[in-house]
């Protein structure tokens, strides 16, 4: 080998090691990781402020904001391919600690409990019957607790007309 031959396969290994060290060690930056952190703490404080909260204005606020997360949540990534292969690739699931979708359902009910407590009872069963819908394929705890309040605010307003 010639010093030429010698000194083109010293600098492509050298750039492949480069590279094979520079991949190893990549990874998501701190500061994106902070963002991705913050914007998780923030919906946990959400749903720690309304479970916590005996205000309904504050708990339907921090619902407000846990639906609209969940809601964005589902909507997913969207890759664009062509139509042939489309229905061969799967949406990629969202990888997030906890179901953002059971903190806005449990946040619903306490903001329903609270509206009923209040004698909101318009309110209360919009929020009720919101659960029932969100969960409809499942006979979740939630559904089961949303049925159970509603009942008790049918009750509650038999006893009502029967009381009048």
């Amino acid at each position: 080998m010639n010093c030429d031959s010698i000194r083109s396969v010293l600098v492509v290994g050298l750039l492949g090691a480069v590279i094979f060290a520079s991949g190893c060690t990549t990874g998501p930056s701190p500061q994106l990781l902070e963002l991705k952190n913050s914007g998780f703490m923030s919906l946990w404080n959400s749903y720690a402020d309304c479970k916590s909260t005996s205000d309904l204005a504050q708990a339907t606020s921090d619902l407000t904001l846990l639906r609209s997360a969940s809601h964005e949540m589902n909507e997913g990534f969207i890759l664009p391919l062509p139509t042939h292969l489309e229905r061969l690739v799967a949406n990629p699931t969202n990888r997030v600690a906890v179901d953002v979708k059971a903190m806005a359902a449990a946040c619903a009910l306490h903001t329903g409990e609270l509206a009923l407590n209040q004698g909101q009872t318009d309110i209360a069963r919009d929020l009720l019957v919101s659960v029932i819908k969100l969960h409809k394929e499942e006979s979740s705890y939630y559904v089961l607790k949303a049925k159970t309040l509603l009942a008790k605010l049918a009750q509650g307003v038999n006893v009502s007309f029967n009381v009048l």
